[in-house]
């Protein structure tokens, strides 16, 4: 886990880019790119405010981007396991961010549960994913695709999944429709 308070500097323990295969020279073309439109979307749906969780932060790209007071992130890469537990107190975030995080994830109801817990009241969930039908364009780049995506969303599973605890706010798709956002607000 980082945390970053501003005003502090930012030095980061994980290199921009470090989880890319090497071999592939594309992804350092497309990813910079993407992951930069994925940052542009969400900050639509952020207010500077008190506390900001970025779950699955990689290199930290989009934690450098926060206007939060204090900015935390956690990633496999920092060593963190993302499984069914956040080790924050209950209420303490104004947002949490999850970019390209939850296809990745073999339980993400036990998760989203966890996000409410820490979310304020009317806390917002911000979660970025690829579409399913992005699969064979992703496969293009990245070879083990198929090990890493464990499960695509679209609305109605995002619906499902945060059934009880948000409501969805707003969603739309990018990047030419290969991507999409769901911008959610914890229920009080």
């Amino acid at each position: 886990m980082i945390k970053l308070v501003k005003g502090q500097e930012f030095k980061y323990p994980v290199r921009p880019f470090s989880y890319i295969e090497k071999k592939n020279p594309l992804l350092f073309v497309i990813l910079p790119i993407t992951r930069w439109l994925r940052a542009k979307c969400t900050e639509r749906y952020m207010k500077p405010a008190e506390r900001h969780l970025d779950v699955g932060c990689g290199d930290g790209f989009f934690l450098r981007r926060s206007k939060c007071v204090e900015k935390f992130g956690i990633d496999r890469l920092l060593g963190d396991e993302i499984l069914d537990k956040l080790y924050f107190a209950d209420s303490y975030f104004d947002y949490v961010t999850m970019l390209a995080v939850i296809e990745h994830l073999y339980y993400p109801q036990a998760i989203i549960k966890e996000i409410a817990r820490v979310l304020k009241p009317s806390g917002m969930l911000i979660i970025v994913t690829p579409k399913a039908y992005s699969h064979p364009i992703l496969k293009l780049y990245s070879h083990d695709v198929d090990e890493k995506h464990v499960m695509y969303f679209d609305l109605d599973k995002i619906k499902e999944l945060s059934k009880g605890f948000f409501e969805i706010v707003d969603y739309w798709s990018f990047l030419f429709g290969f991507n999409q956002i769901f911008c959610l607000k914890k229920i009080t």
